[in-house]
């Protein structure tokens, strides 16, 4: 984890997603960050054993992110897990380019409203897609704005989330942990509880 952090308060954002994939992952499965920016985080996924798809729109981000691994496992050996660095927009995640339903076992939402780059009235088109690609029992790890929209979102298809931690995060948000409890088969509209805690 210290190859990863890179400014003190990221720490214990950090230090929240190595705790949860020690619970959860098994190595092999996929892992997706959205607009992950130059944020290492990806990396701690990627020494759990994850295939691990970083995700952005702006190409300079994924080519600093992509040398900084590469000097890494220059100085300490090869990681793990498989990266990818995908030139994407969060709204590709279900075109032809994205990925396909059912297929990803962890996501990781790096403030993305908080980049006020998307109007609020698009934020249910660009959730919905993530709750179809997740698979059951996937996990999602996001700021509390995000998680807001997410659990509204889930009611609406009636997909049971699991309240798995939450960490002080970046700037003024802490950082959510989720489960999804997906129906079969999806989208399913009756009513279900959203937020359990175990």
């Amino acid at each position: 984890m210290e190859h990863t952090v890179s400014v003190p308060w990221e720490r214990s954002v950090h230090a929240a997603r190595l705790s949860l994939l020690a619970r959860v992952a098994q190595p092999g499965e996929r892992s997706v960050h959205l607009a992950c920016g130059i944020d290492r985080l990806g990396f701690i996924d990627l020494a759990c054993g994850l295939t691990t798809v970083l995700t952005d729109v702006n190409t300079s981000s994924l080519e600093i992110l992509a040398q900084q691994l590469a000097d890494l496992e220059h100085r300490w050996g090869p990681v793990p897990g498989v990266a990818h660095f995908r030139l994407m927009p969060v709204e590709a995640l279900a075109s032809p380019e994205g990925f396909p339903p059912d297929s990803i076992q962890h996501f990781t939402l790096q403030n993305l409203f908080n980049a006020q780059l998307h109007p609020a009235r698009a934020y249910p088109a660009i959730l919905d897609p993530l709750l179809s690609r997740i698979t059951d029992r996937g996990t999602l790890f996001l700021t509390e704005s995000e998680a807001a929209v997410l659990e509204t979102r889930a009611r609406v298809h009636g997909i049971p989330l699991l309240l798995l931690g939450r960490a002080s995060g970046y700037y003024d948000e802490d950082v959510i942990m989720l489960q999804v409890r997906k129906p079969s088969p999806f989208p399913f509209t009756s009513p279900s509880p959203i937020m359990r805690s175990h």
